[in-house]
């Protein structure tokens, strides 16, 4: 562990979102290409709904007391109406600091929060420990700064929560590959690691954003976690080369000869 790596609790996120390590997202970024990830250092970036329903999930069911604490449910009103008109705008300077959510959104967010809580595996695992843990260390393959950001840790038990459409072992299988979350547990064990917290292991609770909330926990198999973890490498050896040499490329500057994804040429008559 070098004087550079350290765990931080309670770090403020925009404290941590300011850090100029690179996170997961951005190594997803820089997969795309340099030019990609230099872009999204200073692009503005656009909440989608589903991003802010996860958002406020997490909160409820990591941090309860402040979910209660900074949300509010709106009141039902015809904002058609002068006097509906009236009261919102009243409503929103009453609650200026807090996230206004809707009546439907706190049921959504209550109801997946008791279905995580309420299951056996994912209840066990949010017994104890500590959310938003902030990991900082250098690769010593890179020399890269690197960050993460552990939804939950308990002693060395990473968990990371997860909303989905379909929890389901195949379902949720999909989207590990397609959101790349077995880099996300090759980047937080690693990091886990280089800060001597031993033997660690990565935990995802996956629970579905429609009724009846179902909940799943899942690891991935060691040989996933290997193959992440050198892709993972390649990445940051790559990042380390265009920092050096303050080259930030996208595509190919010559012409390429591209083929059609094998679906597409199986359906070509």
């Amino acid at each position: 562990m070098s004087p550079s790596d350290q765990i931080i609790p309670n770090m403020p996120a925009w404290e941590y979102h300011r850090d100029p390590s690179i996170s997961k997202s951005g190594l997803d970024q820089f997969r795309k290409s340099p030019a990609h990830y230099k872009h999204w250092l200073t692009a503005e970036r656009k909440e989608t709904p589903a991003m802010r329903i996860g958002t406020l999930t997490h909160g409820a069911v990591l941090e309860p007391n402040s979910f209660v604490e900074n949300t509010v449910v709106a009141p039902l009103v015809d904002k058609r109406t002068k006097e509906g008109k009236s009261i919102w705008e009243q409503f929103k300077v009453e609650h200026d600091a807090k996230e206004i959510i809707t009546i439907d959104e706190h049921d959504q967010i209550v109801a997946m929060r008791d279905s995580v809580r309420k299951h056996q595996a994912a209840g066990k695992l949010l017994a104890r420990g500590g959310s938003e843990i902030s990991v900082f260390a250098v690769c010593p393959q890179s020399k890269v700064m690197c960050k993460g950001r552990y939804d939950w840790l308990d002693g060395n038990t990473i968990v990371d929560l997860k909303t989905t459409e379909d929890a389901s072992p195949e379902g949720f299988a999909k989207s590990v590959a397609n959101y790349r979350y077995h880099i996300q547990a090759a980047h937080y064990l690693a990091l886990a690691n280089l800060v001597g917290i031993k033997d660690a292991t990565f935990k995802m609770i996956a629970v579905e954003k429609s009724a009846p909330y179902a909940v799943a926990v899942y690891e991935l198999d060691a040989a996933d976690l290997i193959l992440a973890e050198a892709e993972r490498i390649k990445l940051l050896e790559m990042f380390a080369s265009c920092t050096q040499f303050q080259s930030w490329p996208a595509y190919s500057q010559n012409i390429t000869t591209i083929s059609l994804p094998r679906w597409a040429s199986k359906s070509t008559p």
